[in-house]
């Protein structure tokens, strides 16, 4: 559930490309049915072709009754002709009492410099991760600024990213599945026309050895990112939606604290 929950904060970040020194703050609910699972809140600022992104996360709800998780983030990134690219990224995490820390660096080639991890991968639990799985590739926060400014230029989803988030090795695949109208369904929730985009992760290295929330092969759209405008200027996942094994998890973007 932790992990689901931050794969949700990853995504709930917007794309402002050409402004500079502009900061907001976004804030985020999620849900099983009416039941509360977790808030948060993203912060970021674009200053000079960067970008400083900081997420907070923890349980609420029935959810905090029964399994207490909170969750930081803070990602330095820059913008190159090729698109975002990362600098630094610092994770930190605590569920069930048990804290996991990493922080990476980056080259100017996407490739992993320097990295911590406390406590170190337990083989037991998790796939190693190689010294070639830590070349080209980027962190979350950069695919899915890439995906929004691709959106934005070709109002296209498909394209893939190698990622890596300091303790976890993937490839990310978007693919569109087309235009539709959302309604209201909760107060705050962002009522309109929204892109629907499907989301897959190959798992590659560091993820668990067993677990039952890692989709199988042909579940290609058990992942769903709603794109729009709500403020009629720039892109926003405005929704995310994620099949699990206890039913449908809904993350809303709360335009009342836009």
């Amino acid at each position: 559930m932790r992990n689901l929950i931050i794969a949700l904060v990853i995504c709930l970040v917007s794309v402002e490309t050409a402004a500079s020194n502009l900061s907001r703050t976004l804030g985020y609910n999620v849900s099983w049915g009416n039941v509360s699972l977790a808030k948060g809140q993203l912060d970021y600022e674009f200053f000079e072709g960067n970008v400083k992104i900081t997420t907070s996360a923890g349980s609420g709800g029935l959810l905090a009754f029964f399994r207490k998780f909170k969750s930081y983030a803070s990602a330095d990134l820059a913008k190159k002709k090729s698109g975002w690219v990362p600098k630094t990224l610092l994770t930190s995490s605590v569920y069930d009492g048990k804290t996991k820390e990493s922080q990476v660096i980056w080259n100017s080639n996407l490739s992993v410099v320097s990295q911590t991890q406390r406590p170190e991968l337990d083989l037991k639990e998790v796939h190693p991760l190689d010294g070639w799985m830590l070349l080209n590739v980027i962190d979350p926060y950069s695919a899915v600024l890439n995906l929004l400014d691709q959106v934005n230029t070709t109002n296209d989803c498909k394209s893939s990213f190698e990622i890596y988030d300091g303790r976890r090795r993937s490839r990310v695949h978007f693919k569109t599945i087309g235009n539709t109208f959302l309604e209201q369904d909760r107060p705050g929730g962002f009522s309109g026309d929204a892109m629907v985009c499907s989301v897959h992760f190959d798992p590659i290295g560091g993820h668990r050895i067993k677990t039952k929330w890692r989709p199988k092969s042909n579940e290609i759209d058990r992942f769903r990112i709603f794109i729009a405008r709500p403020f009629f200027d720039r892109l926003l996942p405005v929704r995310i939606e994620v099949k699990s094994p206890i039913g449908k998890i809904i993350g809303r973007l709360d335009m009342r604290l836009m």
